[in-house]
């Protein structure tokens, strides 16, 4: 006790010398944007009243943009101080939350404290908290007392750890401390869990584990997989080495929007905005594939979400329609039809380009045969067909616009002979000529321009070029089929999610389009709910980025894929240094929980619990739906009794959860949550687990789990989605007989 108190009264002096450095920073960053906040205001009215407002004028505008430039880099000054203030108040909060005692061969001891963010005295340029991301803080979580090492960038550093502390530190006063022998993170991290979950992914810098340090911190691949179980901490990490890149890319200028995450839902994006703003980064582009078909074919025709696919599928009794419909989906996304797709194209070049003798004043500008032996030049292949095409545009436009004098001469001389018109000779000349121009302009435009919905439909239109296209690949047994599906679809308004993704595919490989230049770091999220097509999507759109791709094959909802997946997925995207990282061990779960879910578990993949315990899951039946929702009414009212703070009623589909809401709305206070849904609150929702899915609950009640609701294989891997949502609390109901997985 003695020796506590002693450490205690050191600890409590350095706590007040850090923070006496933090309020001095500041004091200082405070005034300063006091300052700089007066004079950008009158920059920008001086700007406003000295200029004008518009002009045609173009030294006015000139003016303008002279006037302009000073004033952002005065805004973006202000914006670098604003930031500087809020990682000060943050640091005022807690400064740091570890520390290590390290000597490096030959050096004497140094204490290093582990922050969010570096704090150095200006005057003495003493570090008195290093950033976590910083080279020497990997040691804090690789380590345990003893031999160490890290990669700095003058090399491997080796030296000896004596002691690796942790704190609790809240509103600037030090809660305790304790040191240990043995890794002390997964004390802090036992503590984290046993409380109440928030509406918004925490950040885990305080509890990083050795594996999930390894996976932040590497530079060396191009392609970094990561297949973690469920509760693994998998998003956690991605969006922990975002924060890492971008640290680490200070000298490579990778910022924020230089790096994509590309997510399942607009709600998940929501739910993960918290954590690169707490690590002190701004935060990144969150983009679905419906966004992506947005950007890339703007508005000329409506999608059905993949959320309104997986709907279908989930609450469809048909088993055959359901068979047929995911079969679609299945062919439709594969490597096979990316293949169709390619050699679609090749036959788009060679027979589908209505090319036509183009004349002109009397003479032919150009035959039919040289347009197609220029677009089919080997030298050319490599550029995508739109861009051959435009090239032949601009080459006939340009050979159109010499011969347009002479051909104006002749039409000036037609005009003068003819004097029956009240115009100018040469203004009525120009007046014909470009009447004339405009029936040629349409038929050069007709073989120069693609309208890729029509095309995309004809490739299932014409059943003999379609299978043609698909020789020697491994079609579905049901092609036929669902080539009939496709075509009745495409008649309609919307276009389904599967032939979006196709249609996608199609445009981007015809345009060679590139609509995000900038990005240089991919993350992909829930990877295993994707398919060859969409990471070929992702390698057209982001040919030159990095990848880090997360997932777990257990979660898939729709169809059945195990770790095969991903080295389909690295020949796709062919980066030249890869790794597949595994994550067993899940944190989320209580050990109870965790083995309950694991029996819904197939796969090779040894699924280890975290040492946390709790309370068993338990299983209800009740005779009649009646009855079961009262039941679920109270057991949510026991549950807030008992302090928890979110609880999620997790249903099969949107449609079942859509009437248990109408059925328990007016007897607790319950939100449902569905695609449109902007955030998840603190309070009861009722949600369908395909939307549940990477969301965390402080309790989970997961309704109509008998024999008719959950019995096909797929359904074994939703019932462990939805167990594996609970951080401390399961309850399963049902009517009826029980799913035989819960026997």
């Amino acid at each position: 006790m003695a020796e506590y108190k002693k450490e205690l009264k050191i600890e409590s002096n350095y706590l007040d010398e850090t923070l006496a450095v933090i309020e001095n920073k500041l004091e200082q960053e405070l005034d300063n944007i006091a300052i700089k906040r007066e004079n950008l205001i009158a920059a920008r009215r001086d700007m406003y009243d000295s200029t004008p407002h518009s002009s045609q004028d173009f030294e006015q505008i000139v003016e303008m943009v002279q006037q302009l430039s000073p004033l952002q880099t005065q805004t973006h000054d202000y914006e670098a101080t604003a930031k500087r203030i809020r990682k000060y108040e943050k640091l005022l909060d807690s400064p740091y939350f570890a520390r290590v005692d390290f000597s490096e061969e030959g050096l004497e001891k140094e204490s290093i404290y582990i922050g969010l963010a570096n704090l150095m005295d200006d005057k003495t340029y003493n570090i008195y908290v290093y950033d976590w991301r910083v080279p020497i803080s990997s040691i804090f979580y690789r380590y345990e007392l003893g031999d160490v090492s890290y990669n700095s960038p003058s090399g491997t550093i080796k030296g000896e750890v004596t002691l690796k502390r942790q704190y609790e530190i809240k509103n600037s006063k030090l809660e305790y401390f304790f040191d240990s022998s043995v890794n002390v993170i997964d004390d802090i991290l036992k503590k984290a869990l046993s409380g109440n979950t928030s509406s918004k992914m925490n950040t885990i810098v305080e509890s990083i584990q050795r594996e999930q340090d390894i996976i932040i911190r590497d530079i060396d691949n191009d392609l970094v997989i990561v297949q973690g179980v469920a509760g693994s901490g998998k998003t956690s990490v991605a969006l922990h080495r975002v924060a890492f890149l971008m640290y680490q890319g200070l000298t490579e200028k990778l910022k924020s929007n230089n790096i994509v995450l590309i997510s399942p839902n607009y709600l998940f994006g929501q739910y993960i905005s918290n954590v690169l703003p707490e690590l002190g980064e701004e935060n990144i582009a969150t983009l679905t594939f419906e966004d992506l078909f947005t950007t890339i074919c703007g508005n000329i025709v409506d999608i059905k979400s993949r959320t309104a696919l997986l709907e279908k599928i989930i609450s469809t009794d048909d088993i055959k329609k359901k068979e047929l419909l995911k079969a679609s989906i299945q062919f439709k996304l594969s490597k096979e039809f990316i293949t169709i797709l390619d050699r679609f194209i090749q036959h788009f070049e060679r027979k589908m380009i209505d090319f036509t003798d183009i004349h002109y004043n009397g003479q032919c500008v150009v035959t039919r045969d040289l347009l197609k032996a220029d677009i089919l030049k080997k030298e050319k292949k490599s550029v995508p067909i739109e861009k051959r095409l435009e090239q032949i545009n601009t080459k006939i436009t340009n050979r159109l616009q010499e011969l347009r004098k002479g051909r104006l001469k002749k039409l000036e001389k037609f005009v003068h002979e003819h004097t029956d018109h009240p115009f100018h000779e040469k203004a009525f000349a120009r007046l014909l000529s470009l009447k004339e121009s405009i029936p040629l302009r349409k038929t050069i435009d007709k073989f120069t321009k693609i309208d890729y919905l029509p095309l995309y439909k004809k490739l299932f239109a014409d059943k003999d070029l379609f299978y043609r296209l698909g020789r020697g690949l491994n079609l579905p047994e049901d092609i036929e089929q669902i080539l009939n599906e496709t075509n009745k679809n495409l008649g309609e308004e919307e276009l389904s999610y599967e032939d979006a993704m196709g249609f996608i595919c199609l445009k981007l490989k015809m345009t060679g389009l590139k609509t995000h230049r900038d990005i240089k770091q991919v993350v992909v999220d829930e990877a295993q709910d994707y398919y060859p097509i969409h990471f070929e999507i992702l390698k057209l759109l982001f040919k030159d980025a990095k990848y880090t791709v997360v997932g777990d094959v257990n979660q898939t909802i729709e169809k059945q894929t195990d770790i095969s997946s991903y080295e389909l997925l690295k020949s796709i995207l062919k980066k030249q240094k890869s790794t597949t990282v595994y994550m067993n061990k899940s944190f989320r779960c209580s050990h109870e929980i965790n083995t309950f879910s694991s029996r819904f578990v197939d796969s090779d993949i040894h699924i280890e619990s975290f040492d946390r315990h709790g309370e068993m899951p338990n299983i209800v039946h009740k005779e009649s739906v009646s009855v079961l929702d009262n039941t679920v009414v109270e057991d949510v009212k026991k549950n807030q009794s008992e302090g928890y703070r979110s609880i999620a009623i997790i249903c099969k589909s949107m449609t079942q959860a859509t009437k248990l809401y109408e059925s328990i709305k007016d007897k607790i206070d319950v939100q449902l949550i569905s695609e449109y849904s902007s955030d998840t609150t603190d309070g009861i929702i009722i949600v369908p687990i395909y939307m549940a899915k990477g969301l965390e609950f402080d309790s989970v009640l997961v309704y109509g789990v008998d024999d008719k609701n959950f019995k096909a294989d797929d359904d074994k891997n939703l019932l462990y989605i939805a167990c594996t949502r609970a951080l401390h609390k399961l309850s399963l109901y049902y009517t009826g007989e029980i799913s035989k997985f819960l026997i």
